[in-house]
């Protein structure tokens, strides 16, 4: 069984986009887990409830928890991922530095989600991030290129210190936009419009938070 680990970024992006419907699909056509860690329900459940202007997505995703679409971690595992947690915020924001300041790049949402894989990684459990959020998938993916970007965002340059690149290494990670490429081949959205469908569900990802440029999205069509 495949782990899936979510980050608060790609549960909104499909809340935003009517699409939340197709990890029920997924997961019952597919041998998978779906995880969020408890930071991540209390980033796109618990506060949004109080929030009248996002409590509608945080209801429906709510209702996914109570489903059992969503788990939340085995309750044995809570004091390794709190420790893991607070190693890899600590060694994420230590990793770029400007001016002789520390860049905080990743919040507790994210962190948290990094924190579980490791923790499952220890632990020989197969597992995949499902995080839309730039930031982090570049650390995990692409390190310099996050120094490079973070570079030309500051306009002035930015160090970086590599012996901290370990904690995030060979992750395995996906978005949104992928999760509604494979509902789609598997015939398992809502909508059935073949000539129009694939390019409508990767182009509402990305201007709806998923970090996928256009040249990505072209090359998932012709695939």
């Amino acid at each position: 069984m495949k782990t899936l680990i979510f980050d608060s970024s790609t549960i909104i992006t499909l809340a935003l986009n009517n699409l939340l419907y197709i990890l029920k699909a997924l997961k019952k056509n597919f041998d998978v887990k779906f995880i969020i860690p408890e930071q991540v329900k209390r980033e796109c459940i618990e506060k949004p409830l109080n929030i009248k202007r996002y409590e509608l997505e945080a209801l429906m995703i709510n209702q996914l928890l109570e489903e059992g679409i969503f788990e939340l971690p085995d309750s044995k595992l809570r004091n390794e991922i709190s420790n893991e947690l607070t190693k890899v915020l600590e060694t994420a924001n230590h990793i770029f530095r400007s001016d002789g300041e520390w860049i905080r790049i990743l919040g507790v949402g994210e962190s948290s989600c990094i924190a579980l894989s490791n923790v499952l990684d220890n632990k020989k459990i197969d597992n995949i991030l499902v995080i839309d959020e730039r930031t982090a998938r570049m650390l995990c993916e692409k390190p310099e290129n996050l120094r490079k970007l973070l570079t030309s965002k500051l306009h002035r340059e930015v160090g970086i210190e590599r012996q901290n690149f370990s904690l995030f290494q060979d992750k395995k990670i996906i978005r949104s936009s992928e999760l509604c490429f494979v509902a789609y081949k598997k015939g398992l959205t809502e909508l059935r419009d073949g000539t129009k469908l694939l390019d409508a569900l990767l182009y509402a990802t990305k201007f709806k938070g998923c970090a996928i440029s256009r040249r990505e999205i072209e090359t998932l069509k012709a695939g």
